[in-house]
């Protein structure tokens, strides 16, 4: 009757009734150790306890040049305000699994970045890429991978116009630089339906930087595209 919990890495993590079984979804970090335990709760002993073995991957390194004043917009407290928005949209959320089958790209344009490449911009600020950048034309139509909910939008100083969606089970995807919404707050979406248009708000060139993200962590986007006949 009591909805158990996974302990993924020292972390709870909500599990959701589906039909006569419980599931979830846990982040696994860029810098998740290669012996991980999971462990799945409830008010007795431990009714699962794993070691999961983790394969580390190289996303790569990227070296940039960038002006002065846009690497200090990065540590600029509206910035940073801004990002702390997203998280906290995501922490209100606890929606059921509102997607079915695998997600699509929300852009059909080349990849222009890569999820995870660490990045060392002028040569000594550290950072890494936690999206992927889709190299689409100003205006052309961003749509959902997914069924989701429309829990954010906000003008950044560096992410510009932003969107974030719900997608259900702690998984969300978040849009920036966008030129502008085709959805309101609170909307429902399908997958396929138009949510925005590219830009280069936030002083970039234009383009969609997309991420999808567990519990407010980072994970790589192209999983959703191909998931686990179970979870289709």
């Amino acid at each position: 009757a009591k909805a158990p919990q996974v302990d993924w890495e020292g972390k709870q993590y909500a599990m959701h009734s589906s039909g006569s079984s419980w599931r979830a979804v846990v982040p696994i970090g860029i810098d998740c150790p290669q012996s991980a335990q999971l462990r799945i709760l409830d008010d007795g002993p431990p009714l699962v306890e794993r070691t999961v073995r983790v394969k580390a991957r190289d996303y790569g390194t990227q070296y940039l040049s960038i002006s002065p004043t846009t690497l200090a917009s990065y540590d600029d407290p509206q910035n940073k305000a801004d990002d702390l928005a997203i998280l906290n949209a995501m922490k209100k959320v606890d929606d059921p699994q509102l997607w079915k089958g695998n997600w699509e790209l929300p852009c059909d344009a080349p990849e222009s970045t890569g999820f995870g490449q660490r990045r060392l911009y002028n040569g000594w600020k550290k950072g890494w890429h936690k999206g992927l950048d889709l190299a689409g034309w100003e205006n052309q139509a961003i749509t959902a991978p997914a069924a989701g909910r429309v829990i954010h939008r906000a003008r950044g100083i560096v992410n510009g116009n932003t969107l974030v969606l719900s997608h259900g089970l702690g998984v969300f995807s978040v849009y920036f630089h966008m030129n502008g919404y085709a959805v309101e707050a609170n909307q429902t979406v399908d997958r396929g339906q138009q949510i925005g248009m590219v830009g280069g708000t936030g002083g970039f060139a234009p383009h969609l930087h997309w991420e999808t993200r567990c519990f407010g962590g980072p994970v790589f986007p192209k999983a959703f595209l191909q998931l686990p006949a179970d979870w289709r």
